[in-house]
């Protein structure tokens, strides 16, 4: 059986994000049908050893700029560990690794992106024109901050045309959640692409069986960064601004922490019925919320979909990103909103809020449709790719 390495610069605590769960989740699995697996990381957190991690956890000895050292690091570690397959989990962050390894024999490596292949490349010039705050010195900083955008933006079209480079010049396959992202990466990388796989994204929750629709509650929910950077939390101000007044029976509930969350809080004082959670296991708010809203920029495979999804929770989202509608079947198991109209937000959540029979009808298919992204049918889809390297030897 092969041996597996996963390669992320963070450690892979499940609770610290999406790309943590989702390979903690591949890990466990691939455990369960007795491959061999380990970790490899950048970045050694004291406090995050405390967790019982399923596999052996290694660190990169050296600082993850230095290439050099760590390439020679890297090369040994596949050698001393017999590792058959590399799962790199960011291929911003190590595509130039991949040169050390490329003679290593026996070893296959998958970089998988985990986000839209542009990444932040559309959104470079609303971060860097941003107003910080409303003081006149910030509006001058934002001018002579618009100036250098050009400059911001090439240097970063470079990156990622360089990342692909090394993907596509040292990697086996390079591997898109959805294959409706290659458009979005044709954008940017314009050479061959003959080694695209897509896989998506796993489920983090098990199915869950029986859950009891008629006792939701009638609440919008949010869970995530509270952050005005992809996740735009801040839109849900002028969403639930529209909709209070006329659903005095249902309530906002924002789950997670982050940057702007004092400052939401604040523009939320005047209005009715807002709760703020901070950081919370969300089974519990899952199971009680009709509603799931998503207003971010954009996306890869947001885990928060298929997890409401389990419980009946009914997504309404911005169609922002390519693989929206591989998780949603628009209208039986989610809403999509043309990105970026707040009026066509409110005006999409008001039916669904003001429907009680389609929301329960569109809960019962949320539970039934998510199943198609049980870890079990996602790791035979990666053990097909598995069989493609065994069939060139």
């Amino acid at each position: 059986m092969m041996n597996i390495l996963f390669l992320y610069p963070r450690m892979f605590h499940p609770h610290r994000g999406g790309i943590e769960r989702v390979t903690d989740l591949l890990c466990r699995e691939f455990l369960n049908r007795s491959y061999r697996v380990f970790y490899l990381n950048s970045i050694r957190e004291e406090a995050l050893l405390e967790y019982s991690y399923p596999v052996p956890v290694f660190f990169f000895p050296y600082p993850i700029d230095d290439l050099e050292n760590n390439g020679i690091y890297f090369k040994e570690f596949l050698q001393l560990h017999q590792i058959d397959v590399v799962i790199n989990q960011d291929p911003i962050a190590y595509h130039t690794l991949f040169r050390y390894s490329k003679d290593v024999k026996g070893v296959h490596v998958i970089s998988v992106v985990h986000n839209t292949p542009t990444w932040i490349y559309d959104y470079l010039l609303a971060l860097t024109v941003r107003l910080r705050n409303d003081t006149i010195i910030e509006r001058f900083k934002s001018v002579a901050r618009y100036l250098k955008v050009p400059g911001i933006k090439r240097d970063y079209l470079n990156r990622l045309k360089d990342c692909y480079r090394d993907c596509f010049n040292y990697t086996d396959f390079l591997c898109l959640l959805s294959l409706k992202f290659i458009p979005d990466l044709e954008r940017v990388y314009k050479g061959e692409l003959s080694k695209i796989i897509a896989i998506g994204n796993p489920n983090t929750y098990t199915t869950k069986e029986e859950i009891a629709l008629t006792s939701k509650k009638k609440q919008l929910l949010y869970v995530g960064r509270v952050e005005w950077y992809q996740k735009r939390a801040d839109r849900l101000v002028y969403i639930w601004k529209h909709l209070y007044q006329k659903f005095p029976d249902w309530e906002l509930v924002i789950v997670g922490d982050g940057p702007i969350r004092e400052d939401m809080e604040r523009k939320f004082s005047q209005i009715e019925r807002v709760r703020f959670t901070g950081y919370q296991d969300p089974d519990l708010y899952y199971r009680d919320a009709g509603i799931l809203c998503l207003t971010s920029d954009f996306e890869g495979w947001p885990m928060v979909l298929m997890e409401a999804m389990t419980f009946g929770t009914v997504p309404v989202i911005f169609n922002s990103f390519a693989a929206a509608t591989d998780i949603l079947d628009e209208g039986k198991t989610g809403i999509l909103v043309p990105p970026f109209s707040l009026k066509e937000y409110v005006r999409k959540l008001s039916l669904i809020m003001s429907d009680d029979h389609l929301r329960m009808r569109m809960s019962q298919s949320c539970i039934n449709g998510v199943k198609k992204f049980d870890v079990k049918r996602i790791v035979d889809q990666w053990e097909d790719v598995f069989r493609s390297f065994e069939s060139r030897v």
